[in-house]
């Protein structure tokens, strides 16, 4: 059986991203507290990587669904640092409700999960889905549970309600492909991988896999 981490690559990575917006959030706010969400979209504008930094830093805060395509944009950012902000902006983004008893609800399944109890964080993620059931982040988490606990058909279930409801979730895609891979479907693991890829080139592991794949696919082993 494959370890946590090999069938859910994304965690690690989307966890450490959860806890860098929350740290910039506390460490940053004497920087880009006075900023206004349309403030911080007008300075993502700009032609200076620490004015774009901030911006993209505010959003993760106060950022909505709106501000989602302007920061996929830039995921292609020329500048490293730019394309990790923004992709933990969207990050942020994805993991809020704006629900006071939903948020604190979701964080305590996130934590669970990244804890290896996928059980009791299934049980977090059920909770929030009841009382948000359009917000994508609780079914994308639950996917994972399900993922981890080996019940791959209820993971790609859950993981195709993502899509519907938010096409552009690069984690989603990333996960599917993971569970075709495993399965040995590996032309629609490639499908996969590559849609994720054309909406975030970032993801380094995931582009090792792809290119793997297609240069397999082109000697014809698979």
């Amino acid at each position: 059986m494959q370890s946590k981490q090999e069938l859910l690559p994304a965690l690690d990575r989307i966890a450490a991203l959860f806890l860098a917006v929350s740290f910039c959030a506390a460490v940053g706010a004497a920087d880009w507290g006075p900023l206004s969400r349309a403030q911080a979209l007008e300075q993502a504008k700009s032609g200076q990587v620490d004015k774009r930094r901030l911006a993209y830093g505010r959003l993760a805060e106060v950022g909505t669904a709106d501000d989602v395509p302007v920061l996929l944009a830039a995921l292609w950012d020329e500048e490293d640092l730019i394309r990790g902000m923004a992709e933990q902006a969207v990050w942020g983004i994805w993991m809020r409700t704006h629900d006071s008893t939903a948020d604190p609800m979701f964080q305590t399944g996130m934590q669970l999960l990244t804890e290896d109890k996928p059980e009791q964080a299934l049980e977090k993620f059920n909770q929030v889905i009841a009382l948000k059931p359009e917000f994508a982040e609780a079914l994308n988490r639950r996917g994972d549970a399900y993922q981890f606990m080996g019940d791959e058909d209820r993971a790609l279930a859950d993981y195709d309600h993502v899509l519907q409801l938010n096409p552009y979730h690069f984690g989603t895609l990333e996960s599917c492909g993971q569970i075709w891979l495993e399965r040995g479907n590996y032309r629609k693991a490639a499908d996969y991988f590559r849609r994720a890829l054309e909406i975030n080139p970032n993801l380094w592991n995931v582009a090792d896999i792809l290119q793997r794949l297609e240069k397999s696919f082109e000697n014809d082993k698979i």
